[in-house]
C-alpha cells in the first residue's frame, strides 16, 4: 500500500516533530543541569567561602583581644574576646551545616576541637593574670600559638577545598554544555537534512547561545573573566546566563580581594593628603599678601606636620603590604653607608634645633663599601634615628655610630630618652607596637617603622637588636656583610 504525498507529508513532520521534542527535552535537562550546578556554586561554594572569611576574620579579632587583654589585663578586651568566641563557634556550626556532603566534617570537628583548646588556654591564662602572680606564660604562649596555626591551617584547607570545588564544578558545567551542544547540532543536522524550519531554529536559539556559555566556561576555568553574557534567548536560558554572570561576579571577587588592599588604601589615605597639601598651598599664597599671626604660623604648622604623618603612614601602609605578599623589589649596589648616615643626619637638624636635642657621629674612616639598597637603607636609617629623637626629651643626646670588623658592618643608634620595659622588647619589632612606648606621652605614627626596619635590614642579610633600660635610652644596633 502506497501511502499519499499527505500521508508522506504527515509521517513526515511527525518525525520531524518527534525529532524537535527529543532535541528540546534534551537540551533543557542539560541546560537544567548546568543551572543546578551553577545554583550549588552559588548557593553553597560562595557561602562557604563567605564563612571561611568571617571565620578568619573573627579568629584574628579573638587572638588580638587575647594578645592585648594578656598585656593590659582589661577587662573590657577579655569581654570582646568572648563575644568573638561565640561568633566564631556560631559560624562555624553554620558552615558545617551548609557544607556538601563532600565536605569532610573531621574538619570542622578538628576547628571546633582547637578552638575549644584555644580558648580554654587562654581562659586558664586570663585567671593567671588576673591573679597578679607569676605564671608560665611562654608555655600558654606555646600552647596558643600551635592551636592557632592548625586553626589557620585547617581554616586554609577548606578555603582551598571550596575554591578547588568551584572550578570543578566550572568545569563539569563546560562538559554539560559540550554534551548538550553536540546532541543539539546532530539533531539539527538530522532535522535539516528532513528539510525543516524547525532544526534551524532550534540551531539559532539554542545551540548559538549554549555556544557562547561553553567559551565563557572555557575563559573561566582558564582565569578569564572577561563581561558578563549578553544572550537574547528563551527564558530558560536567559535565567541560565544570568545565574552565569552572577557566579562570575562572586569569582571575580575572590580574584580581586589579594589586590583590594593596595588601592582602597591608597585612595582613601591620599584623598585626605591631597587636600591637606592644597590648603597648605593656599595658605602660604594668604600669607605672601600680609604679615603672618601667631595663630596662622600655628596652623601652617599643624598643617604640614599632619601632612607628612599622612605621607609616611601611606608609604608605610604600602611597604608593609608589599612585605606581605612578597613585591617588595630592592636593587642592591655597593654603597658607602657612612654617606647614607650623614644625609639623614643633615635632614634631622631642623628637629633637632627645635628641640634642642645633641645628635653626635662617630663614624668609622675605614668603612668598607657594603651591597645595599639605598633607598630602602635610608629608610631604615631615617625610621631609626627618627625614632631616637622622637623619645628623646629636650636637651637630650642622640648618638650614631659606625665601625666594621673583618666581615660585618656594625651601625649603632643610641639615645638616653624613655627606654622601654625589659619584658616588652622582644615585641617592639612586631606590627603595630608602638602602644609599648605609651608611657612617653609623645606617641605618633602607625607602630610599622620598626618591623619595616626589620624587613629591610633582614632582606640585606643582615640583623638587628636592641638594648634598654626604662628612663635611661635604648641602644638599637644592626649589622650588615661585607
Amino acid at each position: 500500500m502506497k501511502l499519499s504525498i499527505f500521508s508522506r507529508l504527515v509521517i513526515g513532520y511527525l518525525i520531524i516533530f518527534v525529532l524537535a521534542i527529543t532535541v528540546s527535552v534534551y537540551a533543557v535537562m542539560q541546560l537544567r543541569k548546568v543551572e543546578t550546578v551553577t545554583v550549588s556554586i552559588l548557593e553553597v561554594n560562595n557561602r562557604l567561602l563567605d564563612y571561611d572569611r568571617k571565620l578568619a576574620d573573627v579568629f584574628l579579632s579573638m587572638i588580638n583581644y587575647e594578645r592585648k587583654f594578656i598585656i593590659t589585663g582589661d577587662e573590657d578586651l577579655y569581654g570582646r574576646f568572648t563575644l568573638a568566641a561565640n561568633d566564631f563557634n556560631k559560624y562555624l556550626k553554620e558552615m558545617a551545616s551548609t557544607a556538601d556532603a563532600e565536605y569532610s566534617g573531621n574538619a570542622f570537628n578538628e576547628i571546633a576541637f582547637l578552638s575549644r583548646r584555644y580558648i580554654s588556654t587562654f581562659t586558664e591564662e586570663a585567671g593567671h593574670v588576673r591573679s597578679g602572680l607569676e605564671y608560665p606564660g611562654k608555655k600558654y604562649k606555646k600552647e596558643k600559638e600551635e592551636a592557632a596555626n592548625r586553626i589557620m591551617n585547617e581554616l586554609r584547607a577548606l578555603r582551598d577545598f571550596s575554591q578547588q570545588s568551584t572550578y570543578d564544578k566550572v568545569e563539569k558545567l563546560g562538559a554539560a554544555e559540550g554534551n548538550a551542544r553536540r546532541v543539539v547540532i546532530v539533531m539539527g543536522l538530522v532535522s535539516l537534512i528532513a528539510g525543516t524550519i524547525i532544526s534551524v531554529y532550534i540551531t539559532i536559539n539554542i545551540t548559538k547561545p549554549l555556544s557562547l556559555i561553553q567559551r565563557k566556561t572555557r575563559e573561566i576555568a582558564a582565569g578569564e573573566f572577561g563581561e558578563d553574557l549578553k544572550i537574547a534567548s528563551p527564558p530558560e536560558i536567559t535565567e541560565l546566563a544570568q545565574s552565569f554572570d552572577a557566579m562570575c561576579a562572586k569569582l571575580k571577587e575572590i580574584d580581586r580581594m589579594k589586590s583590594d588592599f593596595f588601592s582602597l588604601m591608597s585612595h582613601e589615605l591620599r584623598t585626605p593628603l591631597t587636600t591637606i597639601k592644597e590648603g597648605a598651598v593656599l595658605f602660604w599664597e594668604g600669607l605672601k599678601e600680609g604679615p603672618a599671626t601667631d595663630k596662622q604660623k600655628r596652623l601652617l604648622t599643624i598643617i604640614n606636620e599632619e601632612c607628612g604623618r599622612l605621607i609616611n603612614l601611606v608609604n608605610s601602609l604600602l611597604d608593609l603590604s608589599r612585605m606581605e605578599a612578597g613585591m617588595m623589589v630592592y636593587n642592591f649596589v655597593q654603597g658607602d653607608i657612612s654617606a647614607l648616615i650623614k644625609r639623614v643626619v643633615r635632614e634631622m637638624e631642623p628637629l633637632l634645633d627645635n628641640n634642642n636635642i645633641v645628635l653626635e657621629t662617630n663614624i668609622s674612616y675605614t668603612l668598607p663599601p657594603v651591597k645595599i639598597d639605598m633607598d630602602r637603607m635610608l629608610q631604615a636609617l631615617r625610621n631609626l634615628i627618627g625614632n631616637a629623637v622622637k623619645f628623646t626629651p629636650g636637651g637630650g643626646t642622640v648618638k650614631v655610630s659606625a665601625h666594621s670588623t673583618e666581615k660585618e658592618v656594625v651601625v649603632s643608634v643610641a639615645d638616653n630618652g624613655v627606654g622601654i620595659p625589659k619584658e616588652k622588647i622582644d615585641i617592639i619589632f612586631n606590627k603595630y607596637q608602638r602602644a609599648v612606648l605609651a608611657d612617653s606621652g609623645k606617641i605618633t605614627g602607625s607602630g610599622l617603622g620598626l618591623f619595616i626596619v626589620k624587613q629591610i635590614i633582614t632582606a640585606h642579610g643582615g640583623r638587628i637588636s636592641v638594648e634598654s633600660t626604662p628612663g635611661k635610652g635604648s641602644d638599637f644596633t644592626f649589622v650588615l656583610p661585607v
